[in-house]
């Protein structure tokens, strides 16, 4: 096990998941410290010294681009994101048994924006995970203004491939859901964490 990648996702803890759903609303639950963490894991040119929003305003742009490229980039973790996270039924826990691999990807999702350490528990925003996922759904034959040349870049990248691959992206890909059924789940998710901090809560009590 990586002590270091797990002692980094519990460092990245909040406290809870904010009631409004949005990236700014969820940001602003890290301290300017974890927040500094992005700025040093991505090198970005964000300044330590700004303010609290001025820092959160610059990450939510940041992360319009980040989190599309992180996703489109490696299929892997696109993998994982669409079954741990986006169809998932139940929230995915954060403790010491999660393997490398599954902390290698919590870590990244969680550097980009895509997900959050919310008490022990992994959470994302519901429009943060419609809007990505409805870009890894996009058909290869969509229509771009350089259509021709996606084409023929697609054939060579295709010729250059070996067969076997192919065959195991296929095999990681997630099934998947409409639109619907999509929110319903995450809504469904949404509901039982509530309801499990409202529990912890009356413990406290």
């Amino acid at each position: 096990m990586n002590d270091k990648l797990i002692d980094t996702i519990k460092e990245m803890e909040i406290k809870s998941a904010p009631e409004k759903q949005s990236l700014e609303a969820a940001l602003n639950q890290y301290t300017k410290k974890q927040l500094a963490h992005f700025i040093e894991r991505h090198d970005l040119d964000i300044a330590k010294s700004w303010k609290k929003a001025e820092i959160i305003e610059a990450l939510i742009e940041w992360m319009a681009s980040a989190q599309k490229e992180l996703l489109k980039s490696d299929e892997e973790l696109n993998a994982f994101y669409s079954n741990t996270v986006v169809d998932a039924d139940q929230p995915l826990e954060i403790s010491d048994d999660l393997s490398d691999k599954e902390q290698e990807n919590v870590l990244s999702l969680i550097e980009h924006g895509l997900v959050f350490n919310a008490d022990g528990q992994l959470w994302a925003l519901e429009a943060v995970a419609e809007t990505v996922d409805t870009v890894s759904e996009k058909p290869a034959g969509s229509s771009e203004p350089n259509e021709e040349t996606a084409s023929k870049d697609e054939a060579t990248e295709v010729k250059s491939q070996p067969a076997q691959p192919k065959k195991q992206r296929k095999q990681t890909s997630a099934p998947s859901l409409s639109p619907e059924e999509r929110i319903a789940r995450q809504k469904k998710m949404r509901l039982k964490y509530l309801k499990k901090q409202a529990k912890k809560k009356k413990k406290k009590r």
